[in-house]
């Protein structure tokens, strides 16, 4: 638990560091203003814009401010959306959340039993579902869209109007996560297979049945817990494919239609919770793989 809290600390450290970064290359987004009114616009327009967003203030106090104001709890307003960033953000978040919520237990659960399945083949055959990885994620999603939504007509082809447009989406987020999990699992099975306690308890005459579920899936649950909790944190940053394919108002499309208007507040804010997701992911990983596997490793020793 001590090393679990240090990698928090030191994450969130990060973090912070990463959200600094951001506003000293604000520079780099465009000009929010002319976004919006652009390049031949009214100048006392563009001045009262400006000074409404603060952009008129020193560079420095434009830089330190928003992380001042983001230990206070005010993440800014949006210089596109002009609208609290904080309620944008929560109201993306809300979408990405219900879409992992729903691909997350799916793929574990389809990952565990395809990592049992792959680990009782012959290596080289266990190495095919890497052939799936290898084929890129929007290229599924499109071929999926024409076949079940245009196609068959069973989901919805794009936007968001509730439940039921997140069931596609979902279904390939699943099928990505229990691809990558059976392909992990069935290397961890394989390698526990080797141990002296496998080899005895075969030796022992046991059934292969409890070699399987006492011998090799318990001594490999450590690796699915923390695998399982990464994912949680990978899924709620990292659904943008699917949230661009589909039209789905999430986190990632947000953050993606924030940098294309240069919208520095409500980026800021996105990273922020993406990044405060991930992190807590990885707590809850480090701290379920420490109380399922409380033997000493080298990085906890350290």
């Amino acid at each position: 638990m001590t090393s679990a809290l240090r990698s928090l600390l030191g994450g969130a450290l990060a973090l912070l560091v990463a959200l600094l970064v951001l506003g000293l290359a604000a520079d780099l987004l465009g000009d929010p203003v002319s976004r919006q009114i652009g390049p031949e616009g009214d100048a006392a327009a563009s001045a009262a814009l400006r000074a409404a967003l603060g952009l008129d203030a020193p560079w420095l106090e434009r830089v330190l401010r928003p992380m001042l104001d983001l230990f206070r709890g005010d993440l800014g307003t949006s210089s596109w959306l002009r609208r609290p960033a904080g309620e944008a953000v929560a109201e993306a978040l809300g979408v990405t959340l219900r879409l992992a919520l729903l691909a997350w237990p799916v793929g574990l659960a389809a990952g565990a039993a395809l990592g049992l399945a792959l680990a009782a083949l012959p290596a080289r055959l266990a190495r095919l579902p890497l052939l799936l990885l290898a084929v890129p994620g929007f290229v599924v999603a499109v071929v999926a869209v024409e076949v079940f939504a245009v196609g068959l007509g069973w989901v919805p082809a794009a936007g968001y109007a509730g439940l039921r447009s997140l069931l596609l989406p979902a279904a390939l987020l699943a099928g990505a996560l229990a691809v990558k999990l059976a392909l992990i699992l069935q290397d961890g099975l394989r390698a526990i297979a080797t141990e002296p306690f496998a080899i005895f308890a075969e030796a022992r005459g046991l059934s292969a049945t409890r070699r399987l579920l006492a011998y090799r899936l318990l001594p490999a649950s450590a690796l699915l817990a923390r695998f399982g909790a990464l994912q949680a944190g990978y899924l709620l940053g990292g659904a943008l494919v699917m949230e661009t394919v589909f039209a789905l108002p999430g986190l990632g499309r947000l953050a993606v239609l924030a940098l294309q208007h240069g919208d520095l507040p409500l980026l800021r804010a996105a990273m922020l919770a993406a990044g405060t997701g991930f992190l807590v992911a990885r707590f809850v990983a480090e701290a379920a793989q420490a109380a399922l596997d409380p033997r000493p490793t080298a990085a906890r020793i350290a």
